[in-house]
């Protein structure tokens, strides 16, 4: 296991003969599209040049420049705080630093991967200002890089703020979008279905089973909601909307073999060889 949106972990995943991938694009303070997790630089997840881990937890990424940010080492995890011991397994890496999008089209394009698929998720938040920029924004700023990667038929934007990916269907509408979904508050992700919600653009109250046909309406290729919130019932509808299903974040086996069971159609996980293993073990012909 790897540190999350590094190179070096993409790179992993397709030596491993992996073809699907999630990244998670922000921007800098000078508007590059960069590969991170957060909205604010991970004290847990984030060094100085000197090795130290940062302390200070209010550093947005939008507050530094793309030449700033690579002030800051990536490459592991602290394994003495809270979130470090969910990842004891993790290797470290060295000279890690957070990655553009373009880095990241360049990698995809050596390795002419077939059947790729690439979901590009959008952070953006309606309840929070000056964390990235507008949704309008957003699009314009990705859209010349997306147009020349040669790898748009692959790409798959996706969203928990649908008011970006209603933007990426006016200004780039051959591009697949997924809407990602929850139903539940996290620790870091805050619910997004709810009546009158500002991150489904003001839909009025609806009934839960309706989301796909929602998604549907919208023109939405996928729907990817928290797995917790699947149920068989919900997938079956889903697939009568032809609306396929990719859940997010499934790591444990009881839970990978439960999604499986339900039919969804694509798992994001942190442990993809622990799902292929699994997998080949059940003798489960999912790959």
């Amino acid at each position: 296991m790897l540190p999350e949106n590094t190179l070096e972990s993409f790179k992993y995943l397709f030596e491993n003969n992996f073809s699907g991938l999630e990244v998670d694009i922000l921007f800098s303070k000078d508007l590059v599209p960069v590969i991170t997790h957060d909205f604010f630089l991970d004290k847990d997840q984030t060094k100085d040049l000197d090795g130290n881990w940062i302390e200070d937890e209010n550093i947005k990424i939008i507050s530094k420049t793309f030449k700033e940010l690579l002030n800051y080492d990536v490459g592991a995890v602290n394994k003495l705080s809270s979130y470090g011991r969910r990842f004891l397994n993790q290797k470290s890496l060295e000279n890690q630093r957070i990655p553009n999008l373009k880095q990241l089209f360049e990698i995809l394009n050596s390795y002419k991967i077939e059947d790729l698929i690439i979901n590009l998720e959008f952070k953006s938040s309606p309840l929070i200002n000056n964390l990235v920029p507008e949704p309008e924004e957003i699009v314009k700023l990705v859209k010349e890089e997306i147009e020349n990667s040669n790898l748009s038929n692959q790409i798959l934007v996706s969203s928990f703020d649908w008011r970006v990916l209603k933007e990426f269907k006016l200004q780039l509408p051959n591009i697949s979008r997924g809407y990602l979904s929850t139903q539940q508050d996290l620790k870091k992700t805050k619910k997004n279905i709810y009546e009158n919600s500002p991150w489904m653009g003001i839909i009025p109250f609806f009934n839960n089973l309706e989301i796909p046909k929602i998604i549907k309406e919208l023109g939405g290729e996928a729907w990817h909601p928290l797995y917790r919130d699947i149920t068989k019932r919900n997938v079956e509808i889903s697939h009568e909307e032809n609306l396929p299903v990719n859940v997010w974040t499934v790591n444990k086996e009881e839970d990978m073999l439960r999604m499986i069971e339900y039919g969804v159609d694509g798992i994001m996980t942190d442990y993809p060889v622990k799902l292929k293993n699994l997998c080949e073990k059940k003798n489960i012909k999912w790959f």
